[in-house]
């Protein structure tokens, strides 16, 4: 994968499984998710985006890695931490 920050990012089939896995296992199938001026997607929706690696499963994609990464510093404990 190049770097993150690149507008036109091309993701690996490797991040793709991860967050099609991580949507199937996490997202309950009546769970919609609205991403801008794209309207309200449903689970099958979300996973279609990411196989398909259009700019909505590039976006998807891009904020599960994120999240895992700062799950992965820490920074994720910390803020729950600090909410109570």
């Amino acid at each position: 994968m190049r770097d993150a920050k690149s507008k036109d990012i091309e993701i690996s089939e490797e991040a793709k499984k991860l967050v099609i896995a991580r949507i199937d296992a996490h997202v309950p199938s009546n769970l919609r998710l609205s991403i801008g001026s794209s309207g309200s997607l449903s689970k099958e929706e979300i996973i279609r985006h990411v196989k398909d690696g259009d700019e909505i499963g590039k976006q998807i994609i891009k904020s599960h890695l994120r999240f895992l990464q700062a799950q992965s510093r820490g920074e994720v404990t910390k803020a729950l931490v600090s909410a109570e």
